[in-house]
């Protein structure tokens, strides 16, 4: 057979692959110039794997990634659970909320039956009006005014009770002015009367006696018209403090009934989701001081609590970067929540299957997650994955890593 019928094959029978560089002396010009012509392609081959890999550690020495700690955990409140109460209790008259629904601050979420307070409201109000028309015919009557003057806004709403202390102080006002008139006519008289004795007495006709009896009955009219006026006067006074006071004690009485009946709608008292109902029945009675709704507070971020293991502990501090994927939207749709670590608990706790772990608090920017402008709201209790940036490391580092561990533990077993 030919030499060109055989490719792989020197002139002599020898295969190619078989003959080194160093044995072309051995060989014939012929044999050498063959196994020259094929070298190259070897040469190009090897050089390009070594280049690949010089490339490949190059990239891999200088092409960093982030070091992540993983835990697991659950959105929680970032605010305290609010507990709503009543403070007097009552019977439920209506329910306007039910559990897991948003509620915006003072929206109300439970009215409780007023009747009762209403009623004792209203009968005090009846009570501080009818003081108050009293006072005001009282100042009239202190400082002689001709008419009563009411509080402003007091007559279109207490029409009655103005009829009445206005006829009340005109007829008093009758009463003392015909007192004082009728004293004043007697007072007249017997001045007259007195005047005419005094000539009579200095003559002898009249005695002594009877100037002295008239003098003393004159004296005492003056003194019993000084003392009507003066007592007419006192008693005003007097019943003015008093209705003042009283006034004052019913104007503390209604606050405390417009307080309570203020608190029969209850309200929430800041923005959030309602966790629990206690009572649902319309017509259920409510205990003083017992829980009736809680709202779980809805702020501006989120407070995610995460078990970390005792092995990553060591690398996380405050303020590090978080990523928290929710598992309830894919992470490769909805993305995540960035945050940061805000709360590193002091010891390990023990979960069910009795293995250590630490508390963590992560604090996220936002509240909710966005896509194609619709928000995704988040709630308490939704499980997360937590992705700490611990720091950063070198690709050739993670790959060298196995074998520098496998070095440091080399020939050290028992």
């Amino acid at each position: 057979m030919s030499q060109e019928s055989q490719p792989n094959s020197l002139p002599n029978g020898t295969p190619k692959e078989k003959v080194l560089s160093e044995d072309l002396d051995f060989f014939g010009d012929c044999k050498t110039a063959f196994l020259e012509e094929k070298m190259p392609y070897a040469n190009v081959l090897l050089l390009t794997i070594a280049g690949i890999v010089v490339a490949f550690f190059i990239w891999a020495s200088n092409s960093r990634v982030s070091e992540i700690a993983r835990g697991q955990g659950k959105v929680i409140p970032s605010a305290s659970l609010q507990i709503i109460q009543s403070l007097e209790g009552g019977i439920v008259s209506q329910v306007h909320v039910a559990e897991g629904q948003f509620v915006e601050q003072g929206q109300l979420l439970v009215k409780v039956n007023d009747m009762h307070f209403n009623a004792a409201y209203n009968e005090s109000l009846f009570e501080s009006n009818d003081l108050l028309a009293k006072i005001a015919r009282l100042n009239a009557e202190s400082n002689d005014l001709p008419e009563l003057l009411f509080p402003e806004g007091f007559n279109t709403a207490n029409s009655e009770l103005i009829a009445s202390e206005t006829l009340l102080f005109k007829t008093r006002r009758e009463n003392i002015e015909t007192q004082q008139e009728r004293l004043q006519k007697s007072l007249a008289l017997k001045n007259r009367e007195l005047s005419m004795t005094r000539p009579l007495a200095d003559s002898g006709v009249v005695s002594q006696v009877e100037l002295l009896r008239l003098e003393t009955l004159v004296n005492d009219i003056e003194g019993q018209l000084e003392r009507e006026w003066s007592d007419y006067k006192s008693e005003v006074v007097s019943q003015n403090n008093e209705y003042k006071t009283r006034h004052k004690q019913i104007e503390e009485t209604l606050l405390a009934y417009q307080d309570k009946i203020y608190r029969t709608s209850i309200t929430a008292p800041i923005s959030g989701f309602v966790n629990k109902v206690h009572i649902k029945t319309l017509g259920g009675v409510l205990q003083p001081g017992a829980p009736i709704i809680e709202i779980v507070p809805n702020e501006d971020s989120l407070l995610v609590q995460a078990d970390i293991s005792p092995s990553d502990i060591a690398f996380i501090s405050l303020q590090q970067e978080a990523t928290v994927k929710l598992t309830a939207y894919d992470f490769s749709i909805y993305g995540g929540l960035n945050g940061t670590v805000e709360h590193i608990s002091a010891d390990t706790f023990l979960n069910e299957k009795g293995e250590s772990f630490y508390k963590i608090l992560v604090r996220t920017g936002d509240r909710s997650l966005q896509t194609s402008g619709q928000e995704l709201k988040i709630i308490p209790g939704m499980v997360a994955q937590v992705d700490i940036k611990t720091g950063k490391k070198s690709v050739l580092d993670y790959v060298l890593k196995p074998l520098m561990r496998a070095k440091m533990n080399a020939f050290t077993e028992r």
